[in-house]
């Protein structure tokens, strides 16, 4: 894997190599705590580099956040590998208008004293949220009754349809796939500015500080540019007359 570790993700790979590890000599699975996207990348990597499979999930299909697990080898090896996780859903409900966001439930959350590796994703609507957490939190989260300024009702498990993720869509001409002409259409922010963000680190594609103005997107790839938000690039649509390169970028609401 080349990109540069820090010692905090060095002890994450190390951490999954002995789970793999461990599950395979005990016949037990074994589960990580809930990693965010680079996170799960580097647990990817350092499972296959110990021959290990590992499975990810997150309470849902399509979870941002989630947990890897080990399976191969123990007793749950041919069983169905969602039902196994140490997983639980909270479902909040409160009164339309509240405006409660994402940052609102993480910080009530958070301020019950629990880890950011005890909670996966959030997801708010209008009048509703689920939390996604480890079984051992779930006590505490069901507990709270305020978020912010408004009250809430907590119930156990998944009692509402999964909010969508929201994103708005731009169609853009670039006139190469590079990082800097792709965060040039991004944040409507010159060339210039867009390469000064990328050398002093600011910029993230797929879950990765980049520093190369020069490195090729590719269709799907995220980019997070500290500042401006979260965009995906979703499409490469084709060329335009004048050789440049239409794509779709979709923005994280």
């Amino acid at each position: 894997m080349n990109i540069e570790l820090t010692e905090e993700e060095r002890y994450l790979s190390a951490h999954i190599s002995d789970l793999a590890a461990l599950s395979l000599k005990t016949g037990v699975p074994r589960f990580s705590r809930f990693l965010n996207e680079r996170e799960a990348m580097i647990a990817s990597y350092a499972a296959r580099t110990s021959k290990a499979n590992p499975y990810f999930y997150g309470g849902y299909d399509g979870a941002a956040r989630t947990v890897c697990g080990f399976f191969d080898g123990t007793y749950a090896e041919e069983l169905p590998k969602d039902g196994l996780y140490p997983l639980c859903a909270v479902t909040f409900s409160f009164r339309r208008g509240a405006g409660l966001s994402h940052r609102d439930f993480l910080g009530a959350i958070l301020g019950l004293g629990l880890q950011r590796s005890a909670v996966g994703d959030i997801l708010t609507a209008e009048d509703y949220a689920l939390v996604f957490c480890t079984e051992e939190s779930a006590e505490l989260i069901l507990g709270l009754e305020k978020i912010g300024r408004a009250g809430v009702k907590a119930a156990n498990g998944v009692l509402r349809e999964l909010p969508q993720t929201e994103f708005s869509r731009a169609v853009k001409s670039v006139s190469s796939l590079r990082l800097d002409c792709v965060v040039c259409a991004c944040t409507n922010i010159s060339r210039e500015k867009s390469a000064s963000l990328i050398k002093s680190g600011q910029v993230s594609a797929d879950f990765s500080v980049c520093l190369d103005v020069s490195a090729i997107q590719r269709a799907g790839g995220v980019i997070s540019i500290r500042g401006y938000g979260r965009y995906r690039l979703s499409e490469i649509i084709g060329e335009t007359k004048k050789g440049r390169v239409r794509v779709a970028i979709d923005k994280y609401i």
